[in-house]
């Protein structure tokens, strides 16, 4: 098993991340906003940045199967438990978190239009009470990756200045020490 992770993946680890923060901080601003032309096109880009974690959660689990991440660093079995239950929770949550959307998106009547240029299909026809119970799907699921997040960072960094360990800089180092 490697001691590193591949510069693949820590490349769309952080892709990622830097998605979901952009997704995360669209969607909370502009539910805020008055409707607007830039409201509409926040939605827009809202709904791109989604689709494009999702076309990369399916990337991330291809590299994975193929590149096994490295084994865990020596720590009590109740981390190791945690740790191996929090990143499934970021998985499924980078598998739900778009589906709800996409699916929000149909339920109003809006369809999804990746990049304003390729039509994605509908998943389910427009349907007032379904679309409020996907909006509510969506928002929950939204806080719920937001909480996992935040619990992936204080572990990360516990184990950074606390145990003084290599967990952090697995995922930080882009060449070998």
């Amino acid at each position: 098993m490697p001691h590193a992770y591949t510069r693949t993946a820590i490349a769309l680890h952080w892709v990622v991340v830097a998605l979901i923060i952009t997704g995360f901080t669209m969607g909370w601003v502009m539910t805020e906003m008055a409707v607007s032309p830039l409201r509409l096109r926040m939605f827009s880009w809202h709904k791109w940045v989604g689709i494009t974690v999702l076309a990369l959660f399916f990337v991330r689990g291809l590299w994975r199967l193929q590149h096994p991440p490295p084994a865990p660093l020596p720590m009590p079995a109740w981390q190791r438990l945690s740790a191996r239950f929090l990143h499934g929770l970021l998985y499924v949550m980078m598998l739900v978190q778009p589906v709800t959307g996409w699916l929000y998106s149909n339920a109003v009547g809006v369809p999804v239009v990746y990049l304003g240029l390729v039509p994605l299909p509908n998943l389910v026809g427009k349907d007032k009470p379904l679309a409020e119970t996907f909006e509510e799907i969506h928002m929950i699921c939204g806080w719920i990756l937001a909480i996992a997040i935040g619990l992936h960072v204080l572990a990360a960094l516990k184990h950074q200045f606390i145990d003084r360990d290599d967990t952090l800089w697995r995922m930080l180092r882009w060449r070998a020490r």
